[in-house]
């Protein structure tokens, strides 16, 4: 029965959503979904399953609520964005909405913008760009991984983040400000972040500036000590900075935070 919720999730935001139950994944191929809103088709290959899940099934973002809060034409930031199902989901059902998104992982942007070319000028309204995002100019960053399971979803910036990452390189950075500043933005209705602790230094460490031109976050926050990276630290920092706070802990463990200023 604990299952029934999440079909339910699933039939609200993927149009072929009876093609889960033939589990492709399970037999290692890749399953092709049709969002609902704005018709927008995706991959999703077996390594990226559990992604798919938490998004449009667990609903790790409470999305529907989450997008309420933002215009039609909002201008998304997705730092972590991973294979893109969250600026997916986000676009099926904000249909005018621009997305730059952000990934360190290139087996991940190079999925994410394959799903974009399948869609018809798509990538005049989502951007990928293959770098980590910083709170501070760094040019490049050491980039823990696992290259043993493929889990491209646990790659960190910290080395003690997963025992599974067994492998380091170094990535090419850009901080929030500078996304700011390139893309021309002048409002981020939406901040989101996903991104296996690097979301206290990029908030932490990024100039004040960037505070004027956020409305929104959403946060996926991990405990990685008991002084500043930690969610009861994260939480006192955005009150501190104007925000007020919604926060709900998932099944994996980690807390989703949705923070906003009022108006």
């Amino acid at each position: 029965m604990s299952s029934i919720p999440n079909y339910y999730r699933l039939s609200k935001h993927v149009k072929n959503w009876l093609l889960y139950f033939k589990r492709k994944h399970e037999k290692n191929e890749t399953t092709r979904y049709i969002t609902k809103g704005k018709n927008l088709v995706f991959d999703v290959p077996p390594v990226f399953f559990f992604v798919f899940k938490e998004i449009f099934m667990e609903d790790f973002y409470h999305i529907d609520d989450l997008l309420s809060h933002i215009p039609n034409n909002a201008t998304i930031v997705d730092i972590g964005c991973n294979a893109g199902y969250f600026s997916f989901i986000a676009v099926s059902k904000k249909e005018d909405a621009t997305v730059y998104a952000y990934d360190p992982m290139k087996v991940n942007t190079d999925l994410f913008s394959n799903n974009i070319k399948l869609n018809q000028h798509l990538d005049k309204q989502i951007k990928v760009f293959n770098k980590a995002v910083t709170g501070i100019e760094q040019g490049s960053i050491q980039l823990y991984f696992d290259d043993v399971n493929n889990d491209s979803v646990i790659a960190s910036v910290f080395e003690n983040f997963s025992e599974k990452n067994n492998q380091v390189t170094m990535v090419e950075t850009i901080s929030l400000i500078k996304i700011i500043q390139e893309n021309n933005i002048s409002t981020i209705d939406l901040l989101k972040l996903d991104c296996e602790g690097s979301e206290y230094p990029i908030l932490y460490d990024s100039p004040d500036i960037v505070w004027n031109y956020i409305k929104h976050l959403t946060i996926e926050t991990h405990e990685l000590d008991n002084e500043q990276k930690n969610t009861k630290a994260l939480t006192a920092f955005l009150e501190s900075k104007g925000y007020s706070l919604e926060m709900h802990q998932a099944e994996n463990n980690c807390y989703s935070i949705r923070a906003y200023k009022n108006a």
